[in-house]
């Protein structure tokens, strides 16, 4: 019983440790995706992510040199009302080559990227981020619906996080409908 409460004093002590050094701050930070509210079938958009410090105290985050290792993007489409099923795959760890970046009240970053959503035999799409095609590609049928959109969200991933934290709450979102 002992070895026990000795080994749970231990895991707390090392997660009181870990948490100790200053973490990444997705969760205060403003996040902003600027995305056309439109877009068309096999032409390539552009879209702009942005992390704002709006609080009064200055703000670390640790970002990987290529931006797309620090996201999870996560979509969903809708024909009218109904979420269809898409086939992605799950991602691969990376090697990380991060930068730290600090941001005092009003600074921000921003990231410029780019998507598309394009046409594939046999009556399918797949939807690409440029930079991340080979971990994450969108994979679904191609819809017959008056009104077809997908729901363009993701989260940032911290570099330096606190050992226990679930990753929730550092997200963007935007509505992006879809002519063919």
């Amino acid at each position: 019983m002992k070895l026990i409460h000795l080994t749970l004093y231990l895991i707390f002590l090392v997660g009181l440790f870990s948490s100790c050094e200053r973490q990444d701050d997705f969760y205060s930070a403003t996040k902003i995706i600027n995305a056309p509210d439109t877009i068309q079938v096999n032409r390539e958009f552009p879209f702009r992510l942005i992390l704002r410090n709006d609080s009064n105290n200055e703000m670390k985050f640790t970002i990987d040199q290529t931006v797309q290792k620090s996201l999870f993007f996560n979509l969903n489409f809708y024909c009218d009302t109904t979420l269809l099923h898409s086939d992605v795959p799950n991602p691969k760890s990376f090697d990380e080559n991060f930068k730290v970046y600090m941001l005092k009240k009003g600074d921000s970053l921003t990231f410029n990227l780019s998507g598309i959503l394009m046409s594939q035999p046999n009556d399918g799409l797949a939807f690409k981020v440029k930079g991340y095609e080979n971990e994450r590609v969108y994979k679904l049928k191609n819809p017959n619906c008056q009104k077809f959109n997908i729901d363009f969200s993701g989260m940032w991933l911290p570099g330096e996080t606190w050992a226990f934290d679930a990753m929730e709450g550092y997200n963007f979102r935007k509505t992006i409908f879809v002519t063919q």
